[in-house]
């Protein structure tokens, strides 16, 4: 097992970082919070240009045919940049479609890799369906039933307001069928979801840190930079050490994930756990360390923490998966099962 991710990899998750620099830079983000959209115009087509939307698109269907692994980084820097764009349903439908093969597959894979199509998903214990407002189809659960793949105009959507105004939330109305069901195991589509955003937390993390120190850097009190001192020192210190140890988390659940070992639930709850505390913590303290200038809406930083407490809320929380950790090392067959949404 490899806890470091392979340099094709990394140099994926360099060239998407410098997208980001150029695309997504804060301004552009705070305009799409301020959008009646909520995305960054062009965005999306320029991900499917250079690969991101169809890096998990089997090669058969115009992706690159990559797994988790090697598509860490580049969520890693979706959250760094806090990016509005459904990255990771993107990843878990591409995922899942290509799992499942067939008239779905050919009809929604090739439209997913080159930026023609939204999937949105509602999978885990959630009752929210991310992205729905902007998606084509929904990947979906029916309890006992497995996933389904649902266009959207058998749907209805109830919108719900979120703090993060760089997603879009709804509730989703929906009856299955045997012409939507795919067959696919909602607990191995889940766990890669969980993955995908306890990658983007370390990012967020990563994010939130760079801000504090360069603010602490900067801000002065007592005619000295509070960087200098040592209460602000060892806060800023404890979040990188949280944030690096949640990244190997997230690699192994990445690895666990990709190869469907027996540990895969256990993993990918763990690596949410982890990631969510440091994000959390990073959350915290960067905020302390801008004091009131952190509160503001005219602050960057307010974007990255609501995005924050949005993703360490949904796709399971602290509680859910803690418990699902307990239950696989002490009792595996209680697990709580994510077959139980929508």
């Amino acid at each position: 097992m490899r806890l470091e991710a392979d340099p094709d990899a990394l140099a994926f998750g360099t060239s998407v970082r410098e997208l980001f620099d150029d695309a997504a830079s804060p301004e552009a983000l705070r305009t799409a919070w301020d959008s009646a959209d909520g995305r960054i115009p062009g965005l999306w087509a320029r991900l499917a240009g250079v690969g991101v939307l169809g890096a998990m698109v089997p090669e058969e269907y115009g992706g690159l045919g990559l797994d988790l692994r090697s598509v860490v980084p580049v969520l890693v820097e979706s959250g760094r940049a806090a990016v509005p764009e459904p990255l990771v349903e993107a990843v878990v439908a591409a995922s899942v479609l290509g799992a499942a093969g067939g008239p779905a597959a050919n009809e929604w894979l090739p439209a997913l890799a080159d930026g023609r199509a939204v999937i949105g998903v509602g999978i885990g214990p959630d009752t929210l369906v991310s992205a729905a407002p902007w998606a084509d189809a929904l990947l979906l659960t029916h309890p006992g039933d497995g996933v389904h793949l649902v266009p959207i105009d058998a749907v209805t959507l109830d919108e719900q307001a979120s703090v993060d105004r760089g997603v879009r939330l709804a509730r989703v109305g929906w009856a299955p069928s045997p012409e939507t069901r795919l067959g696919i195991d909602p607990d191995a589509a889940f766990n890669l979801a969980v993955v995908a955003v306890a990658a983007q937390l370390t990012g967020l993390a990563a994010a939130m840190l760079d801000l504090a120190v360069r603010h602490a850097l900067t801000r002065e009190q007592f005619g000295v930079v509070i960087g200098s001192f040592q209460a602000v020192k060892h806060q800023l210190a404890d979040v990188y050490v949280g944030n690096a140890f949640a990244t190997p988390v997230v690699a192994r659940a990445a690895w666990s994930v990709a190869v469907a070992a027996p540990e895969a639930d256990r993993d990918a709850s763990h690596a949410k756990i982890a990631a969510s505390q440091a994000a959390l913590a990073a959350a915290r303290t960067a905020l302390q360390v801008h004091a009131a200038i952190g509160y503001t809406y005219e602050h960057d930083l307010h974007m990255w923490m609501k995005r924050t407490w949005n993703l360490t809320s949904r796709w399971g929380d602290l509680a859910w998966h803690r418990a699902r950790v307990a239950a696989a090392v002490l009792t595996p067959d209680d697990a709580p099962s994510t077959n139980t949404e929508n």
